[in-house]
């Protein structure tokens, strides 16, 4: 099969070495995918103003603490307060936690990335964070922080 080149690929050129760039520097390129259950949103964001600066920030939410008054286990909640205390401590320096007024717990890193880069180096660097971010996950759902139907926005 032969593109010709440069040739756009969803909200990135491709150019003659197989790199990407944003097809319009104006606006951030941005694709979901899911992992362990969970939607995460990968965008490209510009740094400075000559579009030589780019950030890849990924954003998730990786759990909901449950209400009082849907939980059967009195000792969830308490739990789930205290391994969120402990992930602030635990978590990469990079990555950002925060607890959302609706109780979800939201997690984003933001680390610079130059472009133009290839799909393979793309894919590498969303890949490491999904392994980093693995055991977290794991251990929210072995203790039951997890997400309810709907929470995932």
């Amino acid at each position: 099969m032969f593109f010709g080149v440069p040739f756009r690929l969803g909200p990135f050129t491709v150019d003659p070495e197989g790199r990407l760039f944003p097809s319009d520097p104006a606006a951030a390129p941005a694709f979901l995918f899911r992992w362990h259950d969970r939607v995460v949103r990968a965008r490209l964001n510009q740094s400075d103003a000559d579009h030589k600066s780019w950030r890849l920030a990924l954003q998730t939410t990786l759990a909901r603490v449950s209400s009082t008054a849907n939980v059967s286990d009195e000792t969830l909640r308490p739990r789930s307060f205290a391994l969120l205390r402990w992930l602030e401590r635990t978590v990469p320096p990079t990555w950002r936690l925060s607890l959302l007024a609706d109780h979800r717990v939201w997690l984003v890193l933001d680390t610079p990335i130059d472009l133009p880069i290839t799909a393979v180096r793309l894919i590498t660097e969303i890949t490491r964070f999904t392994l980093d971010l693995t055991p977290y996950l794991a251990l929210m759902d072995e203790i039951g922080l997890t997400l309810s139907h709907g929470s995932e926005t």
